[in-house]
This record gives structure tokens, C-alpha cells and sequence, in this order.
């Protein structure tokens, strides 16, 4: 089934194996949008590719990217915008979670988080803007966490001040680049039921403050609508802020936690 909400966009998916960026993906397809798939295990991109032909969507181009190496994100822009003859989308849905305390974190491990998502978005948007400001627009959505709005989390703190450094960074670019045809918006969702989240869940039972959700009252969840949401529930709103009705947007920061920091 496709409608025409994303007809004749183009979109750079980087992350594109991962929950989010996996749903995005067949969504921005199912809504007509053409993609290319970026992430560093191309095994799974590859199986993503596989879905889109077993859903009678045309298969994507996939362009493996380290986000980390500026050398990498560069090649892999030219190589999207060679696939798809232009790119109107980038999405940024990359993390490298690393949960401990903060007196067990080294330098190295805040270092490890910040690379894979708050400068590597930095790096994608940098390889991407002068082709955005060529064609005379484009829409970036970056794809942080509620914990950068408020850190919910002792033991993901690491993870919170890089999703708070990517909402910085959506503001700015917003700013900077309105003038030139660009919309830079961001995603915050809370915790997404996915095999991600339930493999680090088990992986990390010791930091039991982490994962373990504080039920409220008559909910069962941390959140006011008593249910953990899935990627689609995400990737609906990306979708939304790729589109032309969210064309007068930008610079914001969606919270899409069900209610869970409605409170703070």
C-alpha cells in the first residue's frame, strides 16, 4: 500500500539498520519517497533491501557509511545523491548507547557516544548542505532522545548529553540555514519496543535503573498512554516532518514519548 504524502522525494537514510531508521525507511517508501540506505553493517542493509523487494517496493541503493570518518560521510553523500539523481531528505537515526555510572565512564566511552551521533549528524549535515543549498532547499531530521530534554537515566547520561548536543545542533542549523530553502527538525522518542532495545535490557539487568520502567498510576508505563510505542510510531512523525505540511516547522524538537516527560 503507498500514498502520496513523501510522492517524488528522495531521501538519504543514514542509520537505516537500526529500528528507527529500519521503519523509516519502508515507510518513506510506502509513501512514495525514493531511498537510499546508509549504516555501517551492510549484511543488514542488505536484508533491509530485501524487504523492500518482498513488499513489491522497488529495491534501494545502499551506501555503506561509517559515520564516524568525515571520509566515509563524504563519499557516502556523493554516492546517495549519484543513486537517486538528487537528495531532498537526509535523516540522522544513529547511536553507539553505552549504559554504566558516571564515575565508571572513561574519556573514551563519552567520546564513543558523542562520535557516532552527535558529530557524526555534525558530518552528514556538513556533506549534505551545499547540494541542499544548490537545489534551493532540503529537510534534515535528526533523530535524538527525550533524555536530551531531560535526563531520565543515572546510567545514560552519556547517551542524554548527546541527544541534547543533537537538539543544539538542530536549533542552530535551523537558524542558520531557514534563509537558504532548509528545514532542520529533530525526534525525541522515548524508549521503542524493538529486539535492540530488548538485547540491551537484558545485557544491562545490573543497571536496573536504565530500562526498568516507573509505572504510573493506572498506566503500567513510564509514560501517560500506557503503552511503549514502536518504530512506526516514529517513523510516522519523521514522515510528517519530511513532508510539505510540516513546511513551515523548523528547528523544533518532537517529543515523542507517549507523555512520559510531560511532567518535567
Amino acid at each position: 500500500m503507498t500514498n502520496d504524502l513523501l510522492k517524488d522525494k528522495t531521501a538519504w537514510i543514514v542509520g537505516a539498520a537500526g529500528a528507527i531508521g529500519h521503519a523509516t525507511a519502508l515507510r518513506f517508501a510506502m509513501y512514495g519517497a525514493a531511498v537510499v540506505l546508509s549504516g555501517r553493517n551492510e549484511d543488514n542493509l542488505k536484508r533491509l533491501a530485501d524487504e523492500f523487494e518482498s513488499q513489491a517496493m522497488p529495491r534501494p541503493a545502499i551506501v555503506p557509511v561509517d559515520i564516524t570518518s568525515r571520509e566515509s560521510v563524504d563519499s557516502g553523500a556523493q554516492a546517495a545523491i549519484s543513486a537517486l539523481g538528487k537528495v531532498d531528505i537526509l535523516i540522522n537515526s544513529t547511536t553507539n548507547p553505552i549504559f554504566a555510572d558516571f564515575m565508571d565512564l572513561t574519556d573514551e566511552d563519552w567520546m564513543a557516544v558523542m562520535d557516532a551521533k552527535a558529530f557524526g549528524y555534525m558530518r552528514t549535515a556538513r556533506a549534505i548542505l551545499p547540494h541542499f543549498k544548490k537545489n534551493g532547499g532540503g529537510t534534515i531530521i535528526n533523530v535524538s532522545g527525550r533524555g536530551g530534554h531531560q535526563p531520565t537515566s543515572p546510567s545514560h547520561l552519556a547517551g542524554s548529553l548527546a541527544n541534547g548536543a543533537v537538539n543544539t545542533l538542530t536549533k542552530g542549523l535551523a537558524n542558520m540555514y531557514g534563509g537558504d530553502g532548509i528545514r532542520v527538525n529533530a525526534v525525541a522518542p522515548g524508549p521503542v519496543k524493538s529486539e535492540r532495545y530488548d538485547r540491551i535490557a537484558k545485557a544491562n539487568q545490573l543497571v536496573s535503573d536504565t530500562m526498568k520502567l516507573k509505572p504510573r498510576p493506572g498506566t503500567g508505563t513510564d509514560n501517560s498512554l500506557g503503552y511503549m510505542s514502536g518504530p512506526n510510531e516514529i517513523a510516522d512523525t519523521i514522515a510528517f516532518l519530511a513532508s510539505d505540511m510540516s513546511r513551515f516547522m523548523t528547528g523544533e524538537t518532537l517529543r515523542i514519548d507517549g507523555g512520559g516527560t510531560v511532567a518535567t
